[in-house]
């Protein structure tokens, strides 16, 4: 949303599809009136999951990670681009959805397979779906004369992938008006939210768990540790000596406003992580890796460390020191607000735009 409305604040006639997969019963509550707003122009259409077997597999061997360019959803990008000057294929998800039409393409990248995951094992039963990500990677990026990177790390491995076609960067974005100032006040509380079946994030809260956490509560005993995302209410965590483990959540920002800080000990990832991103638009500090901060030019609103102790030492000076923990937070938010609102973060964008038609 945030991306359709700086293009719009620049002058550009934007018209939006977006595939979502059919919601099962109980995902409907979360999601009821959590569509597109009604201004912005986003179509919405329901593509399942690709059917297991052996016909699937064909197809992704010769357009892998290209489901969505198959089917109605597909059919309606072409129809689409015939009315438009460009089109932007958000996510390498959509990378092959520009088969068939004529119209300048480029792609935005938010992170890559190759630098999130470590190759399974020759007999683990994900390693052919590893494999396809890994090829649509590559040939997605072969492909495409225009490609967009949402930070410096993934659009340096776009470039060798690419074999010299044109990598820019342009940072993820969000809408102010969504995220007030988080309180900041009550007992300490340390969170971390995200998908648990997300690699990344697994290991993310698999090092806070078993390691940073534990050093923080023998500094402040009374600390509390939440944790939020898909998945995570079945990651059996509750047992653990001062965390809470919440599930599913309705607002991200409304999960972030009952924290102290966000503390996330990522230890791989690739590209802008949108969690850090909303930490900051809340005015809420950040204690993380250089994974976490990655794309992320948030001054001392975030607080980077490498290792476990020097994590835990962070988080437990941030919540003991209202002081400091105030003083990050308005850094953090002002540098949200002068970098990665709509109109400033998409203009990189705008200006590539202008190329492509330049260039025709």
């Amino acid at each position: 949303m945030a991306l359709l409305r700086g293009l719009r604040e620049h002058g550009i006639d934007v018209t939006a599809l977006s595939a979502r997969r059919p919601l099962a019963p109980h995902e409907r509550d979360l999601v009821n009136g959590a569509g597109p707003p009604a201004d912005l122009p986003v179509e919405l259409m329901e593509v399942p999951a690709p059917r297991q077997g052996w016909a699937t597999r064909a197809q992704m061997l010769m357009r892998p990670n290209g489901y969505l360019s198959r089917g109605p959803f597909g059919a309606r990008v072409r129809e689409l681009a015939k009315q438009a000057d460009l089109l932007h294929l958000e996510q390498l998800h959509s990378g092959w959805c520009d088969l068939g039409s004529s119209v300048p393409a480029v792609v935005h990248v938010h992170h890559l397979t190759r630098l999130d995951r470590r190759a399974p094992a020759p007999w683990d039963r994900e390693l052919f779906g590893f494999t396809m990500l890994r090829a649509s990677e590559r040939l997605i990026a072969l492909r495409h004369r225009y490609l967009v990177a949402s930070s410096s790390v993934v659009a340096q491995t776009l470039r060798r992938l690419a074999l010299g076609r044109e990598v820019h960067v342009a940072p993820l974005s969000l809408e102010p008006s969504r995220y007030a100032q988080a309180p900041l006040d009550g007992p300490p509380v340390a969170g971390l939210i995200g998908t648990a079946t997300w690699p990344p994030t697994r290991a993310a809260i698999e090092r806070l768990v078993s390691t940073v956490w534990p050093l923080v509560r023998r500094e402040v005993p009374e600390a509390t540790l939440r944790i939020a995302g898909r998945g995570t209410d079945r990651l059996r965590l509750n047992d653990l000596d001062g965390v809470v483990v919440v599930g599913e959540v309705p607002s991200a920002a409304a999960f972030l406003h009952g924290l102290s800080l966000l503390l996330y000990p990522a230890p791989i990832g690739s590209g802008m992580k949108v969690k850090v991103l909303e930490s900051i638009a809340c005015g809420l500090p950040v204690v993380t890796t250089e994974f976490g901060a990655e794309g992320i030019a948030a001054g001392d609103g975030v607080v980077v460390e490498r290792d476990d102790a020097e994590l835990a030492a962070a988080a437990v000076s941030l919540l003991r020191d209202e002081v400091e923990r105030r003083q990050r937070a308005r850094a953090g938010r002002q540098a949200f607000l002068e970098l990665y609102t709509p109109k400033v973060a998409t203009e990189p964008l705008v200006d590539l735009y202008r190329r492509m038609l330049e260039a025709g």
